[in-house]
């Protein structure tokens, strides 16, 4: 089961709003107060996800007048809307409950369920089911979303509060963690249980005389009766965790608040995993996982790899998994049209119901731009190293230094050959790596980096690299020759290359000491275009003219083939 979207009218801040979802990793962001709270309780006022602990479940519901918009007119109802998609293969149960409480067959798959309620200024909730365009009678209706109640479908974890200890032996508390088991399971536990249950009621009977007996001595009379919890009738059992480092078992409430939230957040993935994987398909129907805030008490670094973790689960698991953050490093990377950005506007100093943010095409950038402060502007050079994908990157200053590399990468000659498993991205101009917040974020995105740039742009480049705590040679290289018009890339390649383009584009090089800037910059372009062209035509190169390509990448294979402490100090 995904969630398609939630639309709500004169729902507390959401006025009037449709918030889409995409059917992976999604994240929900903005300032506080933006609305995000607001989205959690519409998903539980549907799947109703309480306390873990079946004793401990608390029930939402909606209430008119503490849910109602300050901008509602008078008794205009509360209206939510939610579409999600059902798959046959992982939803059976829902999909065959629906089709027998409503009797039809729902031959499509996917299949889209929409669920509209409708609450008035009386409390009184009317609630409607179409599913594939059918729409079901209302006691149906409400028979399915009773089921969607009851059926425990949401994984939420709430990475802010303290969530709930048991205390045992000598005083001291232990976090649990509640999983979920199959029937085989439970059948197997109800019959161990049936045993202990016995020999339980033995030890309450003697506690209860002796408890009635000090109970005696009060004014008022009271009777003892002890009550075994009913676990057995329930198909969760909690799990004490314990994390093992060199050796040593830990308990999990024992290691960092950090280590503690990602634990948790990961056990929520693998019972939903565990769900849609092993339950019978009378039983099935694949949950949400929900989490608010996952980089809470993580250092960046760390939010960066979560972040890439939970995303990577998401897609190899086929799991929907919705996030709330005020995390750049949290955001769908990937895929920038899941991230949703709530916004609320001011108007003479009091803020406006929430709206979401275009987060598609070219307004990508948004909510990076929110979380890091920077103008959306000056993400335009960034766009490519938001789609990449593997861990080894080598940062070029422009699409002509990816094209050489790549050269280098796909073909054998006698240079070095670029190692296949580093992935070559242009990141448009050396201003770009002036910009030390935007780069530090995007060095967080990957395992290993390293940056080049032309040799004339050393001076106004290497100052904000080693402000980050980057280091030459290590983490990045100046590329070109220390002599006039070698300054570059260029300035790498063989004597007879630079010989032939410039002794057959005279006006290109005459250009080049124009006064005029557009000129001159033009004159450029094209003759490192021309330079390029001219270099792979052939392969056939000497070990001797391929000698300085050949220096560069053997220091870039060996730095991105070893871990990179400074790079990792700059996170």
């Amino acid at each position: 089961m995904r969630l398609l979207s939630i639309s709500a009218r004169n729902y507390r801040t959401l006025h009037d709003i449709r918030i889409p979802f995409e059917k992976n990793y999604c994240t929900i962001s903005g300032k506080n107060n933006a609305g995000k709270s607001c989205v959690i309780r519409l998903l539980l006022n549907l799947f109703s996800k309480g306390q873990s602990l079946p004793w401990q479940r608390d029930e939402y519901a909606f209430d008119y007048k503490e849910d109602k918009s300050q901008w509602h007119k008078p008794d205009d109802p509360i209206e939510v809307i939610y579409e999600l998609e059902l798959i046959k293969s992982d939803d059976p149960a829902l999909i065959t409950f629906i089709e027998t409480i409503t009797k039809t067959n729902i031959t499509q798959d996917p299949v889209t369920l929409r669920i509209d309620y409708h609450i008035n200024s009386s409390d009184q909730i009317k609630t409607k089911v179409t599913i594939g365009g059918f729409t079901a009678d209302d006691q149906p209706s409400k028979e399915i979303v009773k089921k969607l109640n009851d059926s425990n479908l949401l994984f939420l974890y709430n990475s802010t509060v303290r969530h709930e200890q048991i205390y045992y032996g000598r005083g001291r508390s232990r976090m649990f963690y509640e999983i979920v088991l199959s029937k085989d399971d439970k059948k197997e536990l109800d019959e161990a249980a049936k045993l202990t249950t016995r020999r339980a009621k033995q030890l309450a009977k003697k506690n209860r005389e002796d408890l009635n007996n000090i109970l005696g001595r009060l004014s008022e009379k009271y009777d003892v009766e002890f009550s075994p919890l009913e676990g057995s009738s329930y198909r969760h059992m909690p799990l004490g965790i314990n994390l093992k480092d060199k050796s040593v078992e830990v308990p999990l409430d024992d290691w960092g608040s950090g280590t503690q939230n990602r634990t948790h957040v990961l056990m929520a993935v693998l019972q939903a995993n565990r769900i849609k994987t092993t339950e019978l398909p009378e039983d099935k129907i694949t949950p949400l996982v929900v989490v608010e805030e996952p980089e809470s008490f993580l250092h960046p670094s760390a939010q960066s790899e979560f972040g890439k973790v939970l995303r990577m689960l998401s897609a190899d698991l086929g799991i929907q998994i919705i996030t709330t953050t005020h995390s750049p490093y949290m955001l769908n990377q990937e895929n920038p049209a899941s991230n949703i950005l709530l916004r609320r506007d001011y108007k003479r100093g009091k803020p406006l119901d929430t709206k979401v943010v275009d987060t598609s095409g070219d307004n990508w950038m948004a909510p990076f731009s929110e979380h890091l402060g920077i103008e959306p502007v000056e993400f335009n050079s960034w766009r490519p190293l938001f789609s990449a994908y593997r861990s080894q990157v080598l940062l070029v200053e422009g699409k002509t230094d990816k094209e050489y590399l790549e050269f280098l990468q796909k073909n054998k000659m006698a240079s070095e050959t670029l190692s296949s498993d580093i992935e070559v991205v242009p990141y448009e101009g050396k201003d770009t790596l002036k910009n030390t917040l935007l780069l530090k974020f995007v060095l967080g995105k990957f395992d290993r980096v390293f940056i080049t740039y032309d040799l004339d742009a050393d001076s106004e480049v290497k100052a904000p690299l080693n402000r980050l705590g980057l280091k030459e040679n290590a983490d990045f290289l100046a590329l070109g020759l220390n002599h006039p018009g070698r300054d570059a890339i260029e300035g790498l390649l063989p004597e007879q290359i630079l010989a032939a383009v410039n002794g057959h584009e005279t006006d290109l090089v005459m250009q080049l000491g124009s006064r005029d800037t557009k000129e001159r910059n033009d004159a450029k372009a094209k003759l490192k275009r021309k330079y390029l062209e001219e270099f792979t035509k052939r392969t056939d190169y000497s070990k001797e003219e391929l000698k300085e390509l050949s220096r560069v990448v053997k220091i870039i294979n060996g730095r991105l083939s070893t871990p990179n402490k400074s790079i990792q100090r700059a996170r």
